[in-house]
């Protein structure tokens, strides 16, 4: 009954409880509402209604959230929440709601959007203050100690005019940035502005200047010129540079004087001077550079150099003519000359020929100057002037002195050294061991040119010569020549030996049919029909395995012979053979069968002893046959006189069966086993014979019939004959 009442009791209990509380709604409310400014406190108030049975009480969490992430949160029994923000920046505008959380219940309510105005300048400082040097670096620190991150900084510099700003994004409320002083810098200012990552939020005002004053280490260097700016060559040039210190720094000060990229002369003190015999080669741009540790500072001054007299000119002339190129002998004309100078002028002036190792010679009055060139006077020349102090050299003149080729040499390359096979490639080389280069090398066949090749320097020439062809074994040559018109050789003939392979190799065999009689010879000849001497021949017999017989080298024939003595059944088999040559490359004949047959004198013992055993077997059947027929002829002789009795009454029946007996006694077993194989080999000519058996002549007489009958009358009780 209990247990009854508990369950009916405890759906009861478990709605009772899920029915406590619920809530209606929630708002969240903003003091003051949407807009405010800057510094102002903001307070946020979360409401919320709550529907509950009495006495029932619930503590819930309230949380609240800025563009949805948390930013406070509380836990009380009261139906709202207040969170409050003292001094609202510009940077706390933005979405705010708020959640309740109430026994595993929650309600969120709207977003309100709040607002805060009057965005601040930033704070800006420099960490480096007085003295600032030109060279040294300063750093700018720009910040905004009430706004939250992320934000960026614009940081302008201004030294005549504000230049462009550097922007820098901070996830930070403050960023710092870095300046060097530059030279010529002197009164600097620095100021700052920030903008917040909020939509349509303007940039705040700048914040205020910073101005740095920069004091010189030393003053820009000046530069003069001496005699002047622009004056003509031959006179001495003079160049100052001065450079001169604050007396607020003591470091130490280095001067260099350069034109162009290259330094004509340096000096650690405060002035530097640098003097020559100016030419037009020494006009340009010259420029004085004063540096210190960090700064530094240049000044620059252009020169110009009038043109006393040109730049001499060197020409070289071939006194023969008859060819472009210089060849070792020919008599040569140097020349200097000064286009500025008449040839009355240049008689009074001395020319020197410089040649390329450096050494001078004197040329002639005017600049001329004869020689007989060698190959060894190859190389670079040029000559000199001097006029007024100035030295002028003229342009670089090459001369290249044609050395005459001589006698080239021809080699053969072996590859392992091997011989060449007919289808390799035939490498030939060539070189002279003298002679201008370039120089050209012509491969000759018997007289038939067959490649052209020209060498640049002195290394030999390499020709590839395809052998296809027996034509391409043969005489080969090379001829050399060069530039010098005078020269040309030929290298000694080289004979080149082409090894053709063999091929189309043939076996011939004696006696043809491959029956050879025991005891004869079996002769075997093998042929090559194409291949270069000498050749190797092989023969061979193949039955189970292959067996060398023979081998031979021919060096004047293109085929050789083996014989085979005393042949007999244990040489029969499959013969072939085989050749090679120096090309490695062996080719084979085609198999022949070849076997033992009879003698002839055996043939003719086995016939004649056949023939014998014929013929004493016809003597034989003959034999038989005739005494066969004697005995038939007795038989019907007797026969007859028994008919005669009979007729007369005298010869009784027994009589005549005792006559069959004796007939029967002669004709035994034996006597008719050698008639019948007498009548099978003597065939149908048996037959004509047991016919004439029956032939019986009356009226010969017959001496036996009388002698019985004379013994049965003498003997009248005797009933057989013996």
């Amino acid at each position: 009954m209990y247990l009854t009442v508990v369950l009916l009791l405890a759906p009861w209990m478990v709605c009772g409880q899920s029915v406590n509380f619920t809530i209606n709604s929630i708002e969240l409310k903003a003091f003051p509402p949407s807009t405010l400014k800057n510094g102002d406190n903001l307070q946020l108030k979360c409401l919320v209604n709550i529907a509950k049975i009495a006495d029932f009480v619930l503590a819930s969490t309230f949380t609240f959230y800025k563009d949805n992430r948390v930013i406070h949160n509380v836990t009380n029994t009261r139906s709202q929440a207040t969170y409050t923000i003292q001094n609202a920046s510009v940077s706390q505008s933005g979405s705010y709601m708020c959640k309740i959380n109430a026994d595993r219940r929650q309600k969120t309510s709207e977003e309100i959007k709040v607002k805060v105005t009057g965005l601040l300048a930033p704070l800006i400082s420099i960490t480096k203050m007085e003295p600032v040097s030109e060279g040294d670096e300063i750093t700018v620190r720009c910040e905004a100690p009430n706004e939250k991150p992320p934000m960026t900084f614009n940081f302008y510099k201004t030294v005549k005019e504000k230049g462009p700003p550097k922007k820098i994004w901070s996830n930070n409320n403050y960023a710092e940035l870095t300046y060097d002083i530059k030279e010529g810098e002197s009164i600097l200012h620095f100021e700052c502005t920030l903008k917040l990552m909020i939509e349509d939020e303007p940039e705040s005002p700048l914040s205020r200047r910073q101005t740095v004053t920069v004091v010189e280490p030393f003053s820009t260097p000046t530069i003069t010129v001496r005699p002047s700016n622009n004056f003509t060559e031959g006179a001495v040039m003079e160049v100052t540079c001065t450079v001169q210190k604050s007396y607020r720094h003591s470091e130490d000060v280095s001067i260099t004087l350069q034109k162009g990229n290259h330094i004509l002369k340096a000096s650690n003190s405060e002035r530097l001077t640098y003097s020559l015999v100016a030419t037009v080669s020494d006009m340009g741009n010259y420029t004085c550079k004063a540096e210190g540790k960090t700064a530094s500072k240049t000044t620059s001054a252009m020169v110009k150099v009038k043109e006393l007299f040109p730049r001499p000119r060197l020409t070289l002339t071939l006194t023969n003519n008859k060819t472009e190129f210089i060849n070792d002998g020919d008599l040569v004309a140097l020349e200097c000359s000064v286009s500025s100078l008449s040839p009355r002028e240049s008689i009074k002036q001395d020319f020197y020929l410089i040649v390329n190792n450096g050494e001078r010679r004197h040329m002639r009055r005017g600049g001329k100057f004869l020689m007989y060139l060698r190959s060894t006077d190859s190389g670079h020349y040029k000559c000199e002037v001097t006029i007024a102090n100035i030295t002028k050299t003229s342009e670089q003149v090459q001369v290249k002195v044609y050395a005459p080729v001589t006698k080239p040499e021809l080699k053969q390359i072996l590859k392992g050294n091997k011989m060449v096979v007919l289808g390799d490639t035939l490498i030939l080389t060539c070189r002279s061991p003298t002679g201008t280069p370039p120089i050209v090398y012509t491969l000759y066949r018997e007289e038939e040119p067959l490649e052209i090749k020209e060498m640049k320097n002195s290394s030999e020439v390499t020709f590839m010569v395809n052998t296809t062809k027996l034509h391409d074994l043969g005489h080969y040559k090379c001829k050399a020549s060069n530039r010098n018109h005078k020269s040309s050789a030929l290298s000694e003939v080289l004979n080149v030996m082409v090894i053709a392979p063999v091929r189309e190799v043939s076996l011939v065999i004696i006696p043809e049919n491959g029956e050879v009689e025991e005891g004869a010879e079996l002769s075997l000849v093998c042929r090559a029909d194409y291949g270069t001497l000498p050749l190797t021949f092989y023969f061979y017999v193949k039955k189970s395995i292959e067996i060398l017989l023979r081998n031979v080298t021919e060096t004047d024939i293109m085929h050789t012979q083996h014989t085979v003595s005393l042949f007999t059944k244990e040489k029969d088999g499959t013969y072939f053979c085989k050749a090679s040559n120096k090309a490695n490359k062996i080719a084979s004949s085609k198999s022949m069968e070849v076997k033992a047959v009879l003698a002839r004198w055996k043939k003719a013992v086995i016939g004649t002893f056949v023939l014998v055993i014929i013929v004493a077997a016809i003597a034989i059947a003959l034999y038989l046959y005739l005494d066969k027929k004697k005995k038939a002829k007795n038989i019907t002789s007797d026969s007859s006189r028994s008919k005669a009795v009979n007729s007369s009454g005298e010869k009784s029946a027994a009589d005549v069966k005792s006559d069959d007996s004796y007939f029967g006694n002669v004709q035994n077993e034996e006597e008719l086993h050698i008639l019948k194989t007498a009548e099978e080999t003597n065939g149908n000519n048996q037959q004509n014979h047991e016919v004439e058996y029956t032939e019986v002549d009356s009226s010969a007489p017959d001496h036996h019939h009388d002698s019985v009958e004379n013994n049965l009358n003498e003997n009248p009780n005797t009933n057989n004959l013996t």
